[in-house]
């Protein structure tokens, strides 16, 4: 596993960028996958999600070029996985998103746990 998380987490951040930049530009189609209701609000708050995860993404992918540097970037970066998972999970709950979401939300956990594992590897690289 360590041999491929690198590979991992820049796959999982190039999705974080390219979904994110879907849901910023057509957040009605993702709210739409998610079963939420579609207005202005909702809307423009999937919009501005979108816009984060699209940040986060390019930020991961920038983090991986120079990792010695971004352990700050890599834990705030599992952190808001960690975050939306969490969120999801909470939507699902009490009735904003469909149960479908939960696959939104178990990728969003698995991811967050992720980056925690690779920031613990490059710290052991980092040692030994």
């Amino acid at each position: 596993m360590k041999k491929y998380i690198r590979l991992i987490i820049l796959l999982i951040s190039i999705a974080t960028l390219f979904s994110g930049a879907m849901q910023a530009i057509a957040p009605a189609f993702v709210l739409n996958f998610v079963g939420a209701e579609i207005d202005t609000t909702t809307t423009q708050l999937f919009a501005t999600i979108g816009m984060f995860m699209f940040l986060f993404g390019g930020m991961m992918i920038h983090a991986l070029y120079n990792e010695e540097n971004n352990r700050v970037t890599i834990i705030w970066s599992g952190l808001q996985k960690l975050g939306a998972s969490a969120a999801v999970f909470i939507g699902i709950f009490n009735g904003v998103f469909v149960p479908l979401a939960a696959g939104v939300a178990i990728f969003d956990l698995l991811s967050g746990l992720l980056f925690f594992y690779y920031l613990k590897t490059i710290k052991s690289d980092a040692v030994g």
